[in-house]
């Protein structure tokens, strides 16, 4: 039953990522709304198609479940390889748990910017710029889940790791490419502005490729440990 629900939770991972994408197409964030838009034209946006953007959202909570479970048999993975006093695994499932609250605010705060859009156009606006902030503005938190992860798989010189080599360099090398979002701050236009290529387009589909590749990764390990146990309790002949 523990190999079953680890693998559940590793394709739920995988699911919610397939999720995500035609969810951001059907509210019309793949090409998101300009940080330099005036509060009239937030208001015009959020009125305009309002049942489809709550719709999309809708896919995307749903979506974000995928996150903690993917997350959770990750957590349970480590805790195979880390020993006695787990730090790395600890501070992963923290930040896993931060970074899990933080995706729902951010469904939540652009859903309540679609729930009434007679509202005027500044609150509108508030609420998208905080539901905004709360996916990529807290890039920290994100970098630092892959950090540790990153830390720990390379930390495990086993001869037959849970997690292999390269996902470790793999996480390191993702929290490098999300931090750079922190800088949306400072900007309205340009790159680093949230609608832009590095404070939006890396950090999303980077998200969406390290949301997968837990997933895979969490199942392919699940299948391992199964296989191992069912060896080792397999009989010896006679």
């Amino acid at each position: 039953m523990n190999t079953r629900s680890q693998i559940v939770c590793g394709l739920a991972g995988i699911i919610g990522v397939l999720i995500i994408l035609p969810a951001f197409i059907i509210a019309d964030y793949f090409v998101p709304p300009d940080a330099d838009w005036t509060p009239e034209q937030f208001a015009d946006f959020y009125s305009g198609e309002t049942d489809r953007i709550r719709a999309g959202l809708l896919m995307l909570l749903i979506a974000v479940v995928g996150w903690g479970t993917v997350v959770s048999v990750i957590t349970v993975q480590m805790l195979r390889y880390e020993g006695k006093r787990p730090v790395l695994t600890v501070l992963f499932a923290v930040s896993g748990i931060t970074t899990y609250v933080l995706l729902t605010l951010f469904g939540v705060f652009l859903t309540a910017a679609a729930f009434r859009p007679e509202r005027s156009g500044e609150d509108i606006q508030l609420l998208h710029d905080v539901g905004w902030f709360m996916a990529f503005l807290t890039a920290p938190a994100f970098a630092t889940q892959a950090f540790a992860l990153g830390a720990a798989v390379l930390g495990n010189r086993s001869a037959n790791p849970v997690h292999p080599r390269w996902f470790g360099y793999l996480n390191l090398w993702i929290g490098v490419l999300l931090l750079p979002g922190v800088l949306l701050l400072f900007f309205h236009t340009g790159p680093f502005a949230y609608h832009g290529v590095i404070s939006y387009w890396i950090p999303l589909f980077t998200f969406g490729g390290w949301m997968a590749g837990m997933g895979l990764v969490a199942v392919m390990a699940a299948q391992a440990e199964a296989k191992s146990e069912a060896a080792v309790m397999e009989p010896v002949p006679a």
